[in-house]
């Protein structure tokens, strides 16, 4: 019996460990928090997402850690059914860093805190609006030309000459366009 159960603790450690490994791996970062927010364990990913030291930061309260005032707010809330977007430990405005911060509740008040960075998504959604920003404004303005040529030819009465510049002006603007 003791055999056997020194096997079965053996093979517990083992899953153990293979689990905690796979989790060290992550893109994401993974904090386990005690019922008092006290940290128990984290991964390298978390540690670099909010610069903590894995091993010396034990027990620590994540909010006297993670000073951001919107995950204070976040976590003084209670309200975990969203996540939350803070800076990361290394952000610079040479450097942004973008998280997004959750928090999921689990056991007898115990919590699971993961983070991703963000800050590659919120960069190409940064570049995606003013691409599109600049392309309107790149079709407004020849459009603006063309309709006001457009209008001048309807209302007023012009000669073939006039009439002749404001079609070649026009198919300027709509070659700009195109």
């Amino acid at each position: 019996l003791l055999k056997q159960h020194l096997q079965n603790t053996q093979s517990s450690d083992q899953r153990l460990d293979d689990f905690l490994s796979a989790i060290q791996v992550s893109p994401n970062g993974v904090l386990l928090l005690d019922a008092n927010g006290q940290i128990e364990w984290c991964n390298a990913t978390a540690a670099e997402h909010f610069g903590l030291d894995a091993k010396a930061d034990v027990s620590q309260h994540i909010g006297n850690l993670v000073r951001d005032p919107v995950f204070a707010a976040y976590l003084s809330e209670g309200d975990f059914t969203h996540d939350v977007k803070i800076a990361g430990k290394n952000n610079s405005h040479a450097r942004p860093c973008r998280l997004a911060v959750q928090i999921h509740p689990y056991g007898l008040g115990r919590k699971l805190l993961l983070s991703n960075d963000i800050t590659a998504v919120e960069l190409s959604e940064l570049m995606r609006r003013d691409f599109v920003a600049n392309v309107s404004h790149e079709i407004r303005t020849p459009l603006t030309v063309l309709s006001g040529f457009v209008e001048s030819l309807q209302t007023w009465p012009v000669n073939d000459l006039e009439r002749d510049e404001y079609l070649g002006l026009m198919a300027q603007q709509a070659n700009r366009m195109e």
